[in-house]
């Protein structure tokens, strides 16, 4: 930094020799004021708003995604032809429970496959910590609810359960699973439709035809080193995609939650003009003079009902007191 006195003027050094290290600490002093200037300081963004978020079809849409459908992704190739990749989830074995000869049928089984892939493959695996807590200490409370036990079954469920929890939290459990991914091309002049409608149903039928080819000359293969695939659905690939974008929250709230809770909505909302408001005023009053308009007839119904079985039951009595009187006459 500069030596300025009272007035704020520079005061000029009276020294003819300088130190070294003087220099390089005014040189840093420098760097610092460049830094702290604001005309010099770096430009960052300004923070996001709510307008300002992106959705997760932003995200589908940048990374090359058209459209999720039929259980296929379709990607953008930038030319005319379609790409489509299908997913397939492969079994898992476990190989220490098998003999030396089974595990050298089983690699054997492995390079031929790989040998026959002609067209592109791509393997993954996909791993998440199992979280139970939740449905455990849910059970451990309905199990003390159970009709038909006992005090000492309610105990004996409480410790099962409260030992299953404490090794719960003491070690992390994963679930693995590996999925196969594979891709189909189809270029413009293996399909043809009088129109647009007729050539894209051509299009997802020849890549439906080629996928499907695909994964079973794959399960095939696959079987026999106890490696069989299941071809995933549209459900089954959103599933997936949610699982992977979605790391911590798909451990408690899975993705068939969420969609049984977003189909029943409480109510919807849009943007409604003067009229419409209105109109839809008129028909709830309408709705509410119709049920209070129901419910009083009921009442009055009801009181009528109620007014015939006494004046019923007033004129029985009289008959059964004389019926009383010819008996004992009788006798």
């Amino acid at each position: 930094m500069t030596p300025r006195d009272r007035n704020g003027n520079p005061i000029e050094d009276q020294q003819s020799g300088g130190n070294e290290d003087d220099e390089e600490y005014e040189e840093d002093e420098a760097e610092e004021d460049i830094d702290d200037d604001p005309a010099e300081a770096p430009i960052y963004d300004e923070d996001l708003t709510y307008d300002d978020w992106r959705s997760f079809e932003d995200l589908l849409k940048e990374v090359g995604v058209i459209r999720i459908s039929n259980g296929m992704i379709e990607y953008e190739t930038g030319d005319n032809s379609r790409m489509f990749i299908m997913l397939a989830e492969m079994a898992q074995s476990n190989p220490y429970l098998k003999t030396d000869e089974e595990l050298a049928n089983n690699n054997q089984v492995m390079e031929v496959f790989f040998n026959s892939v002609t067209a592109p493959l791509k393997i993954t695996s996909q791993s998440q910590r199992v979280e139970m807590n939740d449905f455990l200490n849910s059970l451990k409370k309905h199990s003390q609810y159970l009709r038909g036990t006992n005090e000492q079954m309610k105990a004996y469920a409480d410790q099962v359960i409260e030992d299953t929890l404490q090794y719960q939290r003491a070690t992390d459990r994963f679930e693995n699973k590996c999925y196969l991914q594979f891709l189909a091309i189809v270029k413009p002049d293996e399909v043809f439709g009088d129109t647009p409608r007729a050539i894209e149903q051509q299009v997802h039928e020849k890549a439906m035809e080629k996928l499907t080819r695909q994964i079973q000359r794959a399960n095939g293969l696959l079987k026999r080193a106890d490696h069989s695939l299941s071809q995933l659905d549209t459900f089954g690939l959103v599933e997936v995609l949610y699982k992977t974008f979605n790391r911590d929250s798909s451990v408690r709230i899975r993705l068939e939650d969420i969609v049984k809770k977003q189909r029943f909505t409480w109510f919807t909302s849009s943007h409604q003009n003067d009229k419409e408001f209105k109109q839809i005023i008129k028909q709830i009053q309408i709705e509410t003079e119709a049920i209070n308009t129901a419910r009083e007839a009921l009442i009055e119904q009801q009181k009528a009902k109620d007014a015939e079985e006494q004046e019923r039951a007033l004129n029985e009595e009289p008959a059964t007191t004389v019926s009383t009187e010819v008996d004992d006459t009788d006798q």
